[in-house]
């Protein structure tokens, strides 16, 4: 890559789906997106606590080893050595509603789902000791709640974390722990640390031939989620502050970063192993 010409190539090293909001990803093969342009199957559903407030994993790390996976027909709930559980992607109980923070109004706002039964609830239960349930929700409330469809992270990213956790003391972390969809590598251009960053937008000719796009939206600001660790759901405290302590040597004064979000076109797919074309502007 040169300056210059203020392109880069790049591949796709992995792909993940969130079938269930703030709970395990299943790594895919590729991503397919529907004609809102979202990823289809991801954050489809939802936990929620007592009050019918969105669980996520700086309230309940446990919710980490939940492990759901997509079926055509159904989806399928793993963790914590219980037995598979096996639910419909259009569940059968009654509809409900779901209290999600809004950051533009600040403050919780409701959103409509339908809840997904006393099964799923005792799955939930039994791996994290606490009352929640799940919910499926609907098409609108997914489009509201989910303003920035696909996170995309680099392999090289990655490493320049690791090193520098090194340096503290800290063992390496798992790209898991920052939850991407996308995660980019391969060539000599996606070594450089957090060029996804500086990306306009990515282009790749897709499974059916068509010529597709990703755009940037904005960087993806970081919390203590990443202080998770995704094989034992226990908190590891300082992992968020080694990451906004490496994003202000890039980025002094504004918030923490890692990865940014990308908007998918409308229809089409990525697939693992894909090449890409990376748009930059330094």
């Amino acid at each position: 890559m040169t300056v210059a010409d203020h392109t880069a190539s790049a591949r796709v090293d992995a792909l993940y789906l969130y079938p269930v909001k703030s709970c395990a990803g299943a790594r895919v093969p590729e991503l397919r997106f529907d004609a809102d342009g979202r990823i289809e199957g991801d954050r489809e559903w939802i936990v929620i606590d007592a009050r019918g407030e969105l669980a996520w994993l700086g309230s309940h790390p446990k919710l980490a080893l939940l492990q759901p996976g997509l079926l055509p027909d159904a989806l399928l709930l793993r963790g914590g050595g219980q037995q598979p559980l096996r639910l419909s992607r259009e569940p059968e109980g009654g509809a409900t509603q779901a209290l999600i923070w809004h950051p533009g109004e600040r403050r919780m706002v409701a959103h409509a789902g339908r809840d997904a039964g006393a099964l799923a609830a005792q799955f939930l239960r039994e791996l994290t000791g606490e009352d929640l349930r799940l919910v499926k929700l609907d098409r609108e409330a997914m489009l509201a709640t989910a303003p920035n469809p696909l996170h995309a992270v680099s392999a090289a990213s990655v490493a320049e974390l690791n090193e520098h956790l090194a340096t503290q003391g800290r063992g390496p972390v798992d790209v898991r722990r920052l939850r991407p969809n996308l995660v980019l590598g391969g060539g000599p251009d996606a070594v450089m640390p957090f060029i996804e960053e500086h990306l306009t937008q990515m282009v790749w000719r897709d499974g059916e031939g068509a010529w597709r796009r990703l755009v940037h939206r904005m960087p993806c600001e970081r919390c203590v989620v990443p202080n998770v660790d995704p094989d034992t759901g226990e908190a590891q405290v300082g992992i968020d502050t080694e990451i906004a302590a490496l994003s202000a040597q890039r980025w002094p004064g504004q918030a923490s970063r890692f990865g940014v979000y990308l908007q998918p076109p409308p229809g089409g797919s990525l697939a693992e192993g894909a090449s890409l074309t990376i748009e930059l502007d330094f």
